[in-house]
């Protein structure tokens, strides 16, 4: 096999990986996206729900004031506040878990661009490469042309010469 036929099967394979490169940028970037898009709802599903418990809560005690109170009800009234709170630590877990999974993605993101990046080089040098030889080809190809065009009008000369 020819150095620039070995060169251009190599292009061609270079190629493919960048193109394959180019795609995982594109998968990161959508699941990056998505990430995002959870770590915001995870956020806002913390603000709504405390909001909706806060204002539970300000209800119920709203509700017992004036009022005589039995120990049933405010044990009743602390089993839902602590169920809020409970619900309130699992929707923070979760928008931490959100935002740490975001951060993942993003840093697979930067990775998958620093590999295109690297496969967009590796194709730009064997393309230079290969225009290169094509270059140097040609002016071989120029320079046997002219050396034969010179071989076949000297020919005759040299022979009528002697």
């Amino acid at each position: 096999m020819k150095e620039r036929d070995m060169i251009d099967r190599l292009r061609d394979l270079r190629r493919r990986r960048e193109e394959r490169a180019r795609e995982d940028v594109i998968r990161s970037h959508a699941a990056a996206h998505r990430a995002a898009r959870q770590g915001r709802e995870a956020a806002a599903a913390v603000t709504d729900h405390l909001e909706r418990a806060v204002n539970a809560e300000n209800a119920a005690f709203d509700a017992l004031v004036g009022q005589t109170v039995k120990v049933a009800s405010l044990r009743r009234l602390q089993g839902r506040f602590e169920g809020d709170a409970r619900k309130t630590e699992q929707l923070r877990e979760n928008a931490k878990t959100a935002a740490l999974t975001e951060q993942r993605r993003q840093a697979e993101l930067s990775a998958a661009r620093h590999d295109h990046k690297a496969s967009m080089r590796a194709v730009a040098k064997l393309d230079r490469l290969s225009e290169q030889l094509t270059g140097r080809s040609a002016r071989r190809r120029q320079a046997f042309a002219e050396l034969s065009e010179e071989e076949e009008r000297g020919q005759p000369r040299l022979s009528t010469e002697r």
